[in-house]
């Protein structure tokens, strides 16, 4: 399960069912509304939900034939984290309980996403590869991921002596490190475009650590989607 902002993907509108649990459509919590009738028919909460209650409780509705629906006009205020310890401890228990409730709606797989150039009617990812498998692994390759993989194996190729792929490897990793940064620094200029992409990587890491530690005590690997 991974966070989407629904207003960026759809215009108003029912949201198409899920075609994979794991990316399914969903409404945060900070922003939803729901028939009394259709909450107490799937019993509410999930108490064991710290956090992506949200994910669960709008598959849960969806898996019942209530339909989500989008409201683009609808207002909300809502406080946001104000320093940065705050974010990351916020964005790491995000992250902590994915794979939770990965492991309440979905069989165990290994399961490959890569994102969507244009997001198609709430879905931000495209399943690219999914097998049932006795270990579960979630994937997205995302340039946060992708970046951090490539930087990997540069640093693994320099220690080995093999400096022409370690030179590649860096080539590679400057070219997803832009690629990461760029939407910031299109929208605010350079220095406001990278403290954003800062602030968004300080919180993107903390959602990944997260997420990879809650996968391990689910039994499982998930290296989850950030907010790239």
């Amino acid at each position: 399960m991974i966070i989407q902002i629904l207003s960026e993907l759809k215009e108003e509108g029912y949201l198409a069912k899920g075609r994979h649990p794991t990316v399914a459509p969903f409404f945060a919590g900070a922003n939803v509304a729901m028939r009394r009738r259709a909450f107490q028919e799937i019993g509410g909460y999930d108490p064991q939900c710290l956090t992506g209650e949200d994910c669960d409780i709008c598959t849960r509705l969806s898996a019942a034939d209530w339909e989500l629906y989008l409201r683009r006009d609808a207002v909300v205020f809502h406080k946001n984290p104000n320093h940065l310890k705050h974010l990351m401890k916020q964005w790491y228990g995000y992250g902590r309980y994915h794979p939770y409730v990965f492991t309440k709606h979905n069989e165990r797989a290994v399961e490959i996403y890569a994102r969507l150039g244009r997001p198609i009617s709430g879905e931000r990812y495209h399943c690219l590869f999914y097998r049932r498998a006795p270990v579960a692994l979630v994937l997205f390759l995302t340039n946060f991921f992708l970046f951090h993989l490539a930087l990997f194996g540069t640093v693994l190729c320099w220690l080995l002596g093999w400096p022409f792929l370690g030179w590649v490897g860096l080539s590679l990793t400057l070219i997803l490190a832009i690629s990461y940064v760029w939407p910031d620094l299109r929208r605010s200029g350079w220095l406001l475009g990278l403290t954003f992409a800062g602030i968004r990587y300080v919180a993107d890491l903390a959602l990944f650590t997260g997420a990879f530690i809650g996968g391990l005590r689910q039994k499982m690997l998930y290296m989850s989607a950030p907010v790239d």
